[in-house]
Order: structure tokens, then sequence, then C-alpha cells
């Protein structure tokens, strides 16, 4: 018996052993065939005439050639950028491992920043097939995990991450994200202490190439855990998981502090959120992927057919993949946006972005299926593959012959850049509102000579976005008087101009263009049809002091000063955050959507000013609702609504009756107010008989009230009638620009140091204000930019709150070690107990 006994243990070892080789060949094998694979995605990436690809690549790019020049200066960690947004904090809010990632693929590429993307694209491959690899053989499904690895790289939405958004730091977060998955499963099923500080680390590393994407991960995730403790009641298990995926995110606190104080968290989201919501069917139709002309995010027909077989077929414990999976596709959905929308951070929510998520989830549970069929494994796999093929003309586009650097340079000359970069002398604004994406920017920092500019990309990461925005803004509307007055307030001492980006609304732009660059001080250099270019006259290296007669508050201003470049905006909406001295410099001050703090305190303020001689603009529809009285009232002015249908009645004004154009397509119905106790009225409603006030005076005749939102619809169609109107109210011509006197200043910037000389004190430096900054004399903020004094200047960047974010790391750190031992002592009671 016991002969019997050894024998089949023999037979046993051989066995294993057996199967252990075989692990190991077909190991080494996907390896060797993922190598191969990734050098062919190479290859025919380079063999695309289009390369590099991507709305965002280039500023990637960019990002990781600023580094490797750095790094061969001895600086690790640039802190600062000369050359993009006027200034700009370099690694503060960009996430930092991509852009090591990056630096490195081009100190591998022999420091060619366009090598060194084709370089990151085949270690991506690699990788992201490797991590597949792993978790295949430690499911004990080594071959679908190998076919997996495989494919994950070329599914339709991770191409389209790659080569259509150029979004390299997400590409980089898939690699891991099979990783956590598998960790986060395994201690689900195996409740394996050791997988909480994995699980916590490779949260770490996804947050540090993209804080936004690890959130999104985070929801994803948070929705598995509700699922799961539904169908399988672990709710304990998923609040274990939670807490390791929190203090992984809290271990990269040294750089996600400083970085989630300002840049892209204090941005408004809710616009760009609708961008991301899509027809489902587009969602998962294989014909409409691709259509001409549009890519669109793509989930796949065969991943919705698996998830759904999944749903209902698998083991309890392997549905809740599925179910989420199916859960992230309904909610990109243009039926979900209307929800989400409405939710309390529900801006946040960009739902196409969650696409990859699902779907390796969805794979994820497939791989882990381990009762599942053979026959219906292949079926499955054959149409993911099937489905995964024409997605990969991303990567293999058009064969054009050409390099990139060389159609880069017919770029460059066909926007006018090469001459206008050859004569810039400080900064240059391409405005184009990056309708080249991120190869805008490029062109100007990346290739050829670089120059400053007051753009980029990723401008999230920006303190000056509401300054360029404006002035996009400008040319849209031909307000071209502030396009230009307000690049000169950003330093810009040349200016390209897209043309096919100008509104019908002005007859002749291309004249009236160069007529307001003469007024600002700008002359026309050349031009081809599509972009104009123009040069400072005698700039040099300069500042300004610059003296306006109004100031604008509240969220009209931007509007208001488009039109009126006279009008200075800030960034307070609350009028009495201004002191009667500061505001009582300017001869008009408008107020348009604007708050107080108290409003007996701002009314009172208001009425200094009136008597002491300046003229207030009181927008009406912008007038706060008062929460005593739940009226629209201000100055004994009180709101009241109405509404008008495809346009204004007849308005009888002091300068005669106005019938005005109608409302613009798009705007039949238009909700205002009119206004009641005016204390003399300039304008009436000629409706029913009855009429209706809408602009006048209150209070004395320098408070001056405006109702029927003529502001906006000023904008909107430009009447002649209705300007006079408002110029009339507010005493400016629209031609009226601020007084600005240049200053020449020396200035040197490099990655960590700016030096700043003036001969003047009080001077707008044009270089962006940040919080960070560390100066020998006294710095202030002014629209974003810059004021220095007299003197030389010397401006230092330490890391930013680097107590606080050491602080969160270290907290997370230990609470990581003692958190697992703490679950490690309780699952050896739970065992000597049982």
């Amino acid at each position: 018996m016991s002969s019997r006994l050894l024998c089949m243990e023999n037979v046993n070892k051989k066995s294993k052993t057996k199967q252990g080789l075989l692990y190991l060949l077909l190991f080494v094998a996907m390896t060797v065939i993922y190598a191969i694979t990734s050098y062919f995605a190479m290859k025919y990436l380079q063999n695309n005439g289009e390369y590099p690809t991507g709305v965002d690549t280039l500023c990637h790019i960019y990002k990781g050639d600023v580094l490797y020049k750095s790094i061969l200066k001895g600086n690790y960690w640039p802190a600062y950028d000369p050359l993009w947004y006027n200034g700009v904090e370099m690694l503060r809010y960009w996430a930092p491992l991509p852009v090591f990632c990056l630096a490195a693929c081009q100190w591998l590429a022999a420091g060619n920043p366009i090598g060194g993307f084709v370089i990151f694209v085949g270690i991506s491959c690699f990788l992201a097939s490797m991590s597949w690899l792993y978790v295949g053989f430690r499911l004990k499904r080594p071959v679908l995990g190998s076919f997996l690895g495989l494919l994950w790289f070329f599914i339709p939405n991770n191409l389209i991450a790659m080569f259509y958004e150029g979004n390299l730091p997400r590409t980089i977060c898939m690699i891991f994200l099979p990783l956590l998955l598998y960790r986060i499963t395994d201690f689900y099923e195996n409740k394996r202490v050791s997988d909480l500080p994995a699980i916590s680390v490779l949260f770490a590393l996804i947050s540090l190439c993209h804080s936004g994407y690890a959130g999104m991960i985070l929801i994803s995730l948070l929705v598995y855990m509700v699922v799961r403790g539904i169908i399988c009641k672990e709710y304990r298990t998923g609040v274990h998981t939670l807490i390791a995926l929190i203090l992984g995110y809290m271990l990269i606190g040294i750089w996600l502090v400083p970085s989630l104080i300002g840049g892209i968290t204090s941005t408004d989201s809710s616009e760009i959120m609708a961008e991301f919501f899509q027809d489902m069917w587009l969602t998962i139709n294989p014909v409409a992927r691709l259509s001409i002309g549009n890519i669109n995010f793509y989930f796949g027909m065969a991943t919705l057919l698996l998830a759904l077989f999944g749903m209902f077929l698998t083991k309890k414990k392997d549905m809740p993949g599925f179910i989420t999976g199916i859960l992230i596709l309904l909610g990109t959905s243009n039926t979900a946006y209307i929800i989400l929308s409405k939710a309390p951070g529900g801006q946040y929510l960009w739902m196409l972005r969650f696409i990859s998520i699902g779907v390796c989830m969805v794979l994820f549970s497939f791989l882990n299926w381990k009762t599942l069929r053979r026959g219906w494994i292949v079926l499955f796999c054959a149409l993911m593959l099937l489905d995964t093929i024409p997605s990969l003309k991303l990567i293999y586009k058009e064969q054009t012959g050409k390099t990139p650097e060389e159609r880069m340079a017919e770029y460059e000359e066909w926007t006018l850049l090469t001459e206008a970069k050859a004569d810039t002398e400080q900064r240059l604004a391409l405005v184009d509102e990056s309708v080249m994406d991120a190869m805008s920017a490029y062109l100007l920092t990346g290739f050829g000579k670089q120059v400053a500019t007051s753009y980029g990309a990723a401008w999230q990461s920006s303190v000056t976005a509401t300054n360029f925005k404006q002035i996009d803004r400008s040319l849209e509307e031909g307000n071209y008087l502030y396009l230009f007055d307000r690049c000169l307030d950003m330093g810009n001492d040349t200016v390209v101009a897209r043309m096919d980006l100008v509104d019908n609304l002005n007859e002749h732009p291309a004249t009236e263009m160069d007529a307001a660059a003469e007024a600002v001080g700008y002359e026309l250099i050349r031009e081809n049809g599509l972009y104009r270019y123009y040069k400072l006259k005698n700039s040099g290296s300069f500042g300004h002091i610059t003296k306006y007669e109004g100031i604008a508050i509240g969220t009209g201003a931007p509007t208001i000063a488009r039109f009126f470049p006279m009008f200075k905006e800030v960034d307070t909406t609350k009028i009495d955050d201004l002191t009667f001295e500061e505001l009582s410099q300017y001869r008009v001050i408008y107020i348009d959507g604007f708050t107080y703090n108290d409003r007996a305190m701002a009314e009172e303020l208001v009425k200094k000013l009136a008597d002491a001689g300046v003229r207030i603009i009181i927008e009406a529809d912008g007038i706060p609702e008062d929460r005593r009285t739940q009226n629209q009232s201000f100055m004994g002015v009180i709101c009241n609504p109405i509404s008008f249908s495809q346009g204004y009645p007849l308005l009888d004004t002091v300068d005669g009756e106005l019938d005005t154009d109608l409302f613009p397509k798009g705007y039949g119905s238009w909700s205002t107010v009119f206004v009641d106790g005016l204390d003399e009225v300039w304008g009436v409603v000629k409706d029913d008989d009855y009429d209706i006030p809408f602009i006048g005076t209150a209070y004395n005749n320098n408070i001056r009230v405006i109702a029927l939102n003529l502001t906006y619809y000023y904008s909107l169609t430009r009447d002649e009638g209705v300007g006079k109107l408002l110029s009339r109210a507010i005493d400016f011509d629209t031609k009226m620009l601020p007084q600005r006197t240049l200053i020449p200043l020396e200035v040197y910037a490099s990655n960590d140091r700016i030096e700043i000389t003036s001969n003047e004190n009080n001077v707008n430096s044009t270089i962006a204000f940040h919080e960070s900054f560390v100066a020998n004399n006294k710095i202030s903020s002014d629209n974003n930019l810059m004021i220095v004094n007299k003197g030389k200047t010397i401006i230092t960047m330490p890391y930013p709150y680097l107590l606080q974010g050491a602080v969160v790391s270290g907290v997370a750190f230990l609470l990581i070690i003692v958190y697992a031992a703490w679950m490690s002592k309780n699952s050896d009671r739970k065992r000597e107990d049982g």
C-alpha cells in the first residue's frame, strides 16, 4: 500500500514538473510574442503618414522633452516652464509619472522626442500584455490570460485613448488596472492581507499617472463593491478594499496636495462634461465607430454580448464585474447625461472616459470565470478579435513618405509661424483656438526655434486660462480691439490670428482687424488668406503700466469687457470686496452677475461712489436675489420676470424708437426681467398698451440700470441701435482703449528661477503670477499677471505645500502598515478561534 502511494506521489510530482515546464515555456513564448508584437506596432506607427496623431499627444511629448532637457542640466524636478501660458508650474498639476516615462523613452531614442514617443508606444504595448499574462498565471488561466494580454492594448477604446485622444497617462493606467482588479478580487476570495498594501501601491501608481482618471476608477470600483455587496453579501470586505484604495490615494499626498490647490480643481467642468456622453448605439455599433470625419468612443458589441452572457450565467462571485461593465455602458448614454448633470459633483462624470474601465472589468470577469466551457471561450475570443480589427487603422494610416519633422515644417510655414517666430522678441500669441490640437503649441515651443506663448496645451494647469479664453472669444465675435489690447496686456509682441474662426457679424473682418491692430500698436506683416501675422512696433522685452477708465465686476464682466475694452475685469464677484478708495479711481463701474457680503453695506458703497461722481451701470438681469425678501432687487430697483418670443417688441427710448433685430437662432424664447423703481425712465417696452420700463436711473443720474438682458443680446446680434443705447448708458465708446505705457524690462527665466529688472514701480511684468513664488521684493497679482517694482526682483520656486503633502504621504504610509498588521492579527485570531 505504501509503495502504491509512493508511486502515485512520484507520478504527481512528475505531472506537476511537466506542467511547470509547460507553463514556463508558455510564459517565455508569450513574452517573445509580446515583444515582437510591440516591435511591429512601433514599425507600423512609424509608417503611419500622420503620426504622432492624437489631440493631446504632442502636449505630453513636449512635457517629456522639457523634463529630459532639465535632467540633462541636473534638475530632476523642473518647477516651472516659462514658455507656455506666460509661465506655468511644470509638474505641479501635470501628473509626474507619464512625464518621467516619456523623458526616459526620449533618452532611449538618443534625445529625439518624437522617437521617444514611438518607444513609449512599444513599451506600453508590451507592459499592458505582460500585465494580463501575469494575472492569467495567478488565476491558473494562462492561455486565456495570454490571449487577453495580446488583445488588451488593441482594444478599440484603448487605441482611441492613445491615437485619437492622445491621452498617454490613461494608457499607462491601463497597464496597472488589470493588476489592481486581480488584487481586489483575490482579497475578496482569499482574504489575503498582503493584497491590501498591494492595492494601495497600485492605486497610488495609477493616481501618479492621472489623478482625475484614478477618481473615475475609484467610482467604478465603488459601484463594483456595492453590486458585489448586494449579490454576495460581502460588504465588510468592500469596506476594507475601499480603505486600502483611499490610503493609496493619500500615499501620493506629497504631489497630490499642491496639485489639488488651484489648477484643474478651480475650473468649471460642467461644459466639458456634456462632450463625454453619446448615443449608446454609437458606443456599441461596430460599423459607426470609425465613421467618416468622426471617431466614436467604443465599448464593443462583442464585449456587450460577453457581459450579458456572464451576467445571467456565471456564478454569483463573478457577476459583479459583468454587471458593473454594463452599468458603465448605460452611464455613457445621452439619457444618463440628463440625470448625472444634475447630481452633486456630476460635472466630473465624463462617462465616455469610463469605457475602458468597464471593458477591463468584463474581460477580467471573463478570465476569472473558470467553469465556462472551452467552446464558449473560443467563440468570445474570436468575436473580440474580430471587433478589434477595424480599429487598427488608428495606428496605421495613410502613407505620405514624410517624416513628422517635415510635416511640422510645412505646418509652420502654412501658419506663418516660421517668420513670426523669427521676429518674436518676447512672446507670440497664436490665436487659433488650438484647431490643430496640441500641435498649435508644439510648433511654437517644441519645434524649430522655441518662443514663449500665452497659449499651450492642458489649459487646466494655467492660472491665465480666463485671459486667453477671453481672447479666443473676442476673435469669434470680431471684437478685435479687445483681442489686440489683451494680447498686448499679456506681453505678446507678435500675434498670428486665424481668420476662418470669425463669425459672420463683421462685414469686412480683415479690414477691421487691421485697423484694430494699428490702433493698439501692431502692424500687419504678412497674410495668406487664412492667417494674418502682426508685429508690435518697437517692443523688445517689456512690461506695462496701465490705466483703465472702467472696471467690471461679476459674472457678466467678461462679456462687457470684450465689447468695451476700457473695462478692467476682476476676479471677485462681490462688489464690497473692493474698497471705496479702489473703486473711486475709475470713471465707470459696471456690475452684472454680482454678489455682496452685506447688501446694506454694498448699497451704501454704491451711493457713496455715485455721490463722488463715479458712474455705476447695473445690469438688472444680474442683480442677486435678496435672501430676506426673495426678490431680485438692489438700490430700490425691483426686477420682474418677463419673456419674449422671436424678438423684442418696439423699444421706445430717449434716442427714439428701436425696432431691433430678431433673436438669434436657438433663442426663440427670451427670458429676462424688466424693472420697477427707476427715478428717471430712459426706455420702455410697448407691449399690449403697457409701458414696461427697462432702462433708466436710480438714486441719482450716476446710477443707471439696464434690463431685458440687452448686453447679452447685443453680444449675439451686434444690433446698431442697441449698441448706441448701451454706449449712451455706459458713457464709453466701444473704440476706447486703456492707456498702456510700455516699460522696458530685463527678464531671465529658467525652470526654477525668474529674474526681472525694472526701472519703474508697479509694472505689470506680463508673467503669470503663481502663489508659490517667493521673491526678494514685493510682488502682487493683477488679472492673473505679476506686478513688480523698481529694481531687481529675484523669484524662486520652492516645492509648494511640501510639509502638508509630506505629512499626508507619511500618515498614509504608516496607516497602510498599521492597517495591514491589524488585519493580519485579526485573521490569525479568527483562525485560532476556528
